[in-house]
């Protein structure tokens, strides 16, 4: 399983990828909704870890613009 992990903050990104690939899970993080939502795009994920505040483009917008194409990707919003 892919995730992707779209979290600003070096040290909870650093923490969940770790979680998450001691589990077994192949782990992709970026820090700014831009380039989360390009990645997202790809289709490659089977869920996205998506912050709420982040730079460029806050997590609430990606998720709509990820909606607007139709992407099914399980999200789970990080707050």
């Amino acid at each position: 399983m892919r995730i992707l992990v779209v979290e600003d903050e070096r040290a909870i990104a650093d923490f969940i990828t770790r979680g998450l690939e001691s589990e077994g899970y192949a782990v992709s993080w970026v820090g700014d909704g831009i380039e989360g939502e390009a990645l997202a795009r790809t289709g490659r994920f089977d869920l996205i870890l998506l912050d709420i505040m982040l730079p460029g483009k806050n997590g609430l917008d990606v998720l709509a613009s990820l909606r607007r194409e139709d992407s099914a990707t399980p999200v789970i919003m990080l707050t």
